[in-house]
């Protein structure tokens, strides 16, 4: 744990930091000054997809796992929460918020653009 707080913020040599992280299958990538705007979005876009759940367990997971995804984006490592019950919509749950996570915080186009407009 110690180490993954300490690799979070990772400074190129122009002096760009970027957040780089990895845990699992879940992966950040971006600039710092992006943290709070994208983790706004993506709070936005999981709660849009939990919200519109109907059974009321799965939301209730979907919560759960929410909680779960901001804890790692903000750095503190929680306890993966577990199924409800061995439901296997738990398991499309989770893989439809983890891959929301990963659309708004690994970025690494967003680093290579800025690369490429320095070097001009």
């Amino acid at each position: 744990m110690t180490e993954y707080l300490q690799n979070r913020f990772v400074a190129n040599g122009r002096g760009c930091e970027r957040i780089v992280t990895k845990k699992g299958r879940l992966r950040m990538d971006l600039p710092v000054s992006l943290f709070q705007p994208t983790f706004s979005a993506f709070c936005t876009a999981a709660e849009s997809f939990a919200i519109a759940l109907s059974d009321p367990l799965d939301r209730k997971f979907a919560y759960r796992y929410l909680t779960y995804l901001q804890e790692v984006a903000n750095g503190t490592e929680e306890v993966k929460p577990s199924t409800v019950g061995g439901r296997p919509t738990c398991r499309l749950i989770c893989n439809e918020l983890e891959r929301i996570f990963r659309a708004h915080f690994f970025q690494p186009e967003t680093a290579a653009a800025a690369a490429r407009s320095e070097a001009a």
